[in-house]
């Protein structure tokens, strides 16, 4: 097991979007047992860190008590999507397009997770992504704009 570095903030926070986006969550330690169940072992500090981050709150759902989700209320340095956004920024080196094909480099080791934010953009002109170690390839539908993917990333 290892613990969390500085490096590993995008990925655990990552983690963390798509762990409460697919489960029902309803604690802290549920959600760091999930955390280390993944490779994650960190603080109850660094936890709330990155909750409150994200914007990620406790909210009451009648049928499942208090679970994890984003609340546009709580306070955070913006919705999920933009924090996404911040990190493609941070860990994309340089970006070559060809035809409708972008091949992005990337910090090594960040490939597959830029790979996975870009598919949350959602960026309807972009078909799929495939992720290796330090290089991903963006593929476009025929004719997509270029700078769909750009203005996407940047915001």
């Amino acid at each position: 097991m290892r613990r969390t570095k500085l490096g590993d903030q995008s990925l655990r926070r990552r983690l963390i979007l798509s762990i409460i986006n697919n489960e029902r969550v309803h604690n802290q330690c549920e959600l760091r047992e999930k955390l280390k169940e993944a490779g994650f072992e960190v603080t109850q500090a660094t936890l709330s860190r990155d909750l409150k981050a994200l914007g990620i709150a406790r909210i009451f759902d009648p049928r499942n008590g208090y679970v994890y989700m984003y609340s546009p209320n709580g306070e955070s340095r913006g919705d999920p999507i933009t924090v996404l956004k911040e990190d493609l920024v941070r860990e994309i080196k340089d970006i070559k397009f060809s035809g409708n094909l972008a091949v992005i480099k990337t910090k090594l080791g960040y490939a597959t997770g830029v790979a996975y934010e870009i598919d949350q953009l959602r960026i309807p002109d972009i078909i799929g992504t495939i992720g290796g170690d330090d290089t991903l390839l963006v593929v476009f539908r025929e004719n997509a704009d270029r700078e769909s993917l750009l203005r996407a990333i940047r915001g």
